[in-house]
């Protein structure tokens, strides 16, 4: 199941601010961003201002370098805060941008994928920023998790394997993956399509396509399944550092909800920003009856323009509501920036909160959304959309959550 976000109406302004998080230092042209931890063949690199080189197990992978296999190469990357990327053959990808402070275990990483078979697991900087990866007709944003990329010029198939979400935008459009097992394929100049489960046999595959004629190369012992790598446990948000504790989206299970599962659509009308939902009358009645406190937690994703950067943005929220007074308070972080304000009903199913950061002064986000049914419950689940705006920044993008038991 996916979280749609559609409309053409969420343009972002072009906008100049200065970068938030002081802390955080871009990692110089020629500086090392991770290290070649694997190899099979030849695989090549050529950093800005030296000679190409071939990736040997050990040799340092540089910013801005650009990385090429040929048909019998494959190549392992491990990046300085824990995230892997596998490399399969005939393939092509640039590494655009590495931000990251060890301190506190933040940054920002862009790849720019122009064509082959990727499998990219995060790292810490997974757990509050997604990774970008931007392809010839998709731009992806992987939060937390293990996801595969098959590229060429004519289309991007993008498959989440685990973690807490993947998006997939193109067109001003974003779907939103957070069950495991699902693809997005988006072809060139199009919109991305809808997620689906991917097919019997596809994903072995890709995985094959990843595995080194030697199995496994310099690595030894060969290229095992993604979610037993350890790097589920450690680097794709399971850890501590994510903050939606065990509900990340590896499902099932109480503890493991993925909202979407249940929610599948919250659109951007073309005059504004509301969720399009027809609630029956035997469901307004429920609700205008209940008197219940409960608690809403959700994540949340979107397009952000700062700096004049467009990239994906993914957060979390959670919300405390009272039903019998219609009002409630709710917090979130997006993009890494704190949020927190109130909540109102409005209509018969409906509710908006209004917040303002706490991290970032002058940044106030509008959360407009509805209750959901759900396993019998009538307000079981949330989904609806949001946008921050503030000085030279604007946000927009699509929000799904659940009552916690």
């Amino acid at each position: 199941m996916s979280t749609r976000l559609a409309g053409a109406n969420l343009s972002l302004l072009t906008a100049a601010i200065l970068a938030a998080g002081t802390s955080l230092l871009p990692v110089a042209a020629s500086a090392k961003v991770g290290v070649t931890s694997a190899a099979d063949g030849d695989p090549r690199g050529k950093p800005p201002s030296e000679a190409e080189r071939v990736l040997r197990v050990g040799v340092d992978v540089q910013a801005n370098e650009l990385i090429t296999t040929t048909a019998n190469d494959r190549a392992h990357l491990m990046f300085l805060d824990g995230t892997s990327l596998s490399v399969g053959p005939n393939a092509q990808l640039t590494i655009d941008k590495f931000v990251y402070d060890p301190a506190t275990k933040t940054g920002d990483l862009a790849i720019n994928a122009s064509k082959g078979v990727f499998r990219l697991v995060g790292g810490k900087i997974s757990k509050t920023n997604a990774i970008t990866v931007t392809t010839p007709s998709s731009t992806i944003g992987i939060r937390g998790g293990i996801s595969i990329f098959n590229v060429d010029q004519k289309e991007t198939m993008s498959i989440f394997v685990f973690g807490i979400s993947m998006t997939v935008g193109a067109g001003g459009k974003v779907e939103i993956v957070t069950r495991p097992g699902f693809q997005v394929t988006t072809l060139f100049g199009a919109l991305p399509g809808l997620a689906s489960a991917v097919p019997p046999g596809a994903l072995g595959a890709f995985l094959a396509q990843l595995e080194g004629s030697k199995g496994g190369g310099q690595s030894g012992g060969g290229d095992q399944a993604a979610q037993n790598s350890g790097f589920s446990d450690s680097n794709s948000g399971k850890g501590s550092g994510n903050t939606l504790g065990d509900r990340f989206g590896s499902g099932p299970g109480p503890r493991n909800v993925n909202p979407s599962n249940t929610i599948t659509n919250a659109i951007t009308q073309a005059n504004g920003i509301a969720p399009t939902l027809q609630p029956t009358p035997d469901i307004v009645s429920k609700v205008n009856t209940m008197q219940s406190t409960v608690t809403y937690s959700g994540t949340m994703a979107g397009l952000v323009r700062d700096n004049g950067r467009v990239s994906f943005g993914t957060g979390s929220y959670n919300q405390a509501w009272s039903f019998g007074s219609n009002t409630g308070t709710t917090t979130a972080n997006f993009n890494n920036s704190n949020y927190s304000g109130t909540t109102s009903r409005t209509g018969n199913y409906g509710f908006n909160s209004s917040l303002s950061s706490t991290t970032n002064p002058g940044r106030n986000m509008s959360m407009t959304g509805a209750f959901l049914p759900g396993q019998g419950d009538p307000t079981k689940n949330q989904a609806g959309v949001f946008t921050v705006n503030g000085p030279n920044y604007q946000a927009g993008g699509v929000f799904a959550g659940q009552k916690v038991p």
